[in-house]
């Protein structure tokens, strides 16, 4: 039942933006990103293990999505995004909710952008922007280490949005997932109360970007811990390859007061080796204390059209304690399609 609901509201809303086409600017996009994966694990004391299949997102985030504006007049405008996340193997929605990657309504003028709804959080847009594989949930050092692994990542429910207009190559954000609760600050238990800043500076070949946020809970339940992190990122076309580096640290307590900091890098680079194809490469580690992870993640991409690509690549993981209670390696294989439409 709840299957043929989600089919009826996507034809619906379909049908919506086909009819609405002439009368205002709305799109149906999205992107479909299917795998087949090989993936070997080796638990130390615990042997290994091998498992082969057909994964989603792998190099790319798989979603549909509708978009909109409407002109009110003296240079402002109404705007929407409703993002929808899929399992491309499974065809099941990937996030918790029908709408769960975005789901916003704004307005843009000389003042910048405003938005009000569940949004992607900051640190997801800015890790994924200096990352070279994105946000990929596979081969994204930033998304697999660090953004991904805690709430500074995903998507923010019951958010306010600010992005400034550009400002001869620096635009300013700023986020705040509301609390909706009369529980006090203290509170790590809350829903919302999550707070983000961020800056970006472009200028040529140049990318350089900084995210700071203070964050307790934002997907609508009851949270245990508090996150206050910031991410450093840089990025630098040379023309024959483009470089990317990032850099951040996460102090995380829990409800019992108990604290650790997790120390973030990533380097990595695009190298373009045909006309239409490019090689990613990225390295990454988290640290905390004695415990880390690591990750070597390699890739080929050749696009097939301007909308369709094949791809293949490798990512090797080896957790020393941090996110498992023994040592674990992990070495996955990835031959894929995308489709943007």
């Amino acid at each position: 039942m709840f299957a043929k609901k989600n089919l009826i509201a996507v034809a619906a809303l379909a049908t919506l933006a086909v009819s609405a086409q002439a009368q205002s600017s709305v799109t149906l996009y999205g992107n479909v990103d299917a795998s087949l994966t090989y993936v070997k694990t080796k638990i130390q004391g615990a042997g290994s293990s091998t498992t082969t299949g057909v994964d989603s997102s792998v190099l790319t985030d798989s979603f549909f999505g509708l978009k909109g504006q409407e002109d009110l007049g003296g240079g402002l405008k109404a705007i929407f995004k409703l993002e929808s996340s899929i399992d491309v193997d499974t065809g099941a929605q990937a996030d918790g909710n029908f709408f769960g990657k975005n789901a916003y309504v704004g307005l843009v003028g000389g003042f910048g952008t405003l938005t009000l709804g569940n949004q992607e959080s900051l640190f997801k847009t800015e890790a994924a922007a200096f990352d070279a594989f994105g946000s990929s949930r596979l081969m994204a050092a930033s998304n697999t280490l660090f953004v991904g692994a805690t709430a500074l990542g995903g998507s923010w429910q019951n958010t306010i949005g600010y992005t400034s207009p550009n400002l001869n190559g620096l635009t300013l954000s700023a986020q705040h997932s509301a609390r909706e609760t009369n529980a006090g600050k203290s509170a790590l238990t809350v829903n919302g109360g999550a707070t983000a800043v961020a800056a970006n500076y472009s200028a040529g070949a140049l990318g350089l970007s900084a995210v700071y946020g203070d964050v307790r809970n934002t997907a609508g339940a009851a949270g245990a811990e508090q996150n206050k992190a910031w991410l450093l990122g840089a990025s630098y076309d040379f023309g024959a390859v483009k470089g990317f580096a990032q850099y951040g640290q996460d102090k995380m307590e829990d409800a019992s007061g108990a604290d650790e900091k997790a120390k973030f890098f990533q380097i990595g680079a695009v190298v373009p080796v045909t006309q239409a194809g490019a090689v990613h490469a990225s390295y990454g580690q988290t640290k905390v204390d004695d415990a880390k992870a690591r990750q070597f993640s390699l890739a080929y991409h050749h696009g097939l059209s301007k909308r369709t690509s094949v791809y293949a690549g490798v990512t090797y993981t080896k957790d020393e304690q941090l996110f498992s209670i023994t040592e674990d390696k992990t070495t996955a294989l990835a031959f894929g399609l995308r489709h943007a439409f």
